[in-house]
């Protein structure tokens, strides 16, 4: 899970690493009231996932407040495709002398960790590593010893620091790794550190944490449920896989390969689903009834229903779709294909209540086709 810059900074501060005043305005209704408790010229960051925002044009600064509300309402409405804008930091403008990078990174495949820092931070950082790798300076230790303040110091003077920069520098890079261990990340990144009159502080931040540690570290488990859409929920508390895609077919399928082939194959064919919905192995009458109204509220113009059963039972399917279409007078026309454990009773469930059923898959996508084009 890669965190965003606010939801870093959150976790940078509760561990004493030095921050720009800083505020956080979490949607568009917040922009007057925040707006207005902040003091100017400010910088304004949007909080996307995405990289180089300020090439973006997602970072911009505001010389009083009537400009930060202006910016404010552009950046919530900007449309990045696959992407949205979650937050929006109001940040006072540091007086930059230096900008530097550092991280603590996981190497998965070597078993280790690299402390990493370059005098040349910045949003160019990739380009400098590229161009210029002898300006990355990387130092490899291992869990068991971890970071000691002697390779924190050793960096730390590489980069020039000194006097109290030197100690505030090998400060910072002890508590990157007291969180890269503490929350199991694979990356905690600031960059760029700024050297200001005052002394270093971090003016950007990313860290990137282990899903598989989601049991063990409520952290990450909070953040997941907070990024989880109203549909992702329903589907999360209904117990099968659910994205939300841009097209007009509803999907219900059972097994990810399943509905992944299905998806490729409606692709090939010019036709665009509405979702990939995985119902999962052996599912019950009632998680294939929610899954049908999450699909439903969609409102996509047809669903395909594509169940290959062997753990699930085409009759249990059957059950639930005859129940669904009863419940919801509204739904959409569907095309469903049952094949496999108990498909006859399936499928005489189903012509018992005049509704069609294909046993082959290419046939019930045609019949989606003439659907939507009737």
């Amino acid at each position: 899970m890669r965190l965003l810059e606010y939801e870093s900074k959150e976790i940078f501060g509760e561990f004493g690493i030095p921050l720009a005043n800083y505020i956080t305005i979490n949607s568009s209704d917040e922009i007057e009231e925040k707006t207005k408790k902040f003091s100017y010229p400010a910088i304004i960051k949007s909080q996307i996932a995405i990289g180089s925002r300020k090439k973006a044009g997602l970072i911009k600064i505001a010389q009083n407040q009537e400009e930060a509300v202006l910016l404010c309402r552009e950046f919530f409405s900007r449309k990045v495709p696959g992407f949205v804008v979650e937050a929006i930091i109001i940040e006072e403008l540091a007086k930059i002398d230096q900008e530097y990078y550092c991280s603590i990174a996981l190497d998965a495949s070597g078993r280790q960790f690299y402390l990493i820092v370059s005098k040349e931070g910045g949003i160019d950082i990739e380009e400098v590593s590229k161009e210029r790798p002898e300006a990355i300076i990387k130092i490899n230790f291992s869990y068991s010893i971890g970071l000691t303040e002697n390779t924190a110091r050793a960096a730390a003077t590489q980069l020039g620091f000194s006097g109290n920069s030197l100690q505030l520098g090998i400060d910072i890079f002890l508590k990157l790794w007291e969180i890269a261990k503490k929350l199991e990340a694979h990356l905690v990144e600031i960059n760029p550190l700024v050297m200001t009159p005052s002394g270093l502080i971090a003016v950007d931040g990313k860290m990137i944490l282990d899903d598989d540690a989601a049991f063990r570290q409520p952290i990450v488990q909070n953040l997941q449920e907070k990024k989880l859409s109203e549909f992702e929920k329903l589907a999360k508390t209904a117990g099968f896989s659910f994205v939300k895609l841009s097209g007009e077919i509803g999907i219900l399928a059972n097994g990810a390969g399943l509905t992944m082939a299905l998806l490729d194959v409606l692709s090939k064919l010019g036709l665009q689903p509405a979702n990939f919905l995985d119902v999962g192995g052996g599912a019950s009458k009632e998680r294939v009834y929610k899954a049908l109204e999450l699909i439903f509220k969609l409102q996509p113009k047809a669903v395909l229903v594509n169940i290959f059963g062997g753990i699930t039972r085409c009759d249990t399917v059957a059950q639930a779709i005859i129940q669904a279409l009863k419940d919801f007078s509204d739904a959409p026309p569907m095309v469903i294909r049952l094949t496999g454990t108990n498909e006859k009773e399936g499928i005489s469930l189903l012509k018992g209540a005049n509704i069609d059923v294909f046993q082959d898959v290419i046939d019930a996508v045609k019949k989606v086709k003439e659907v939507l084009s009737e």
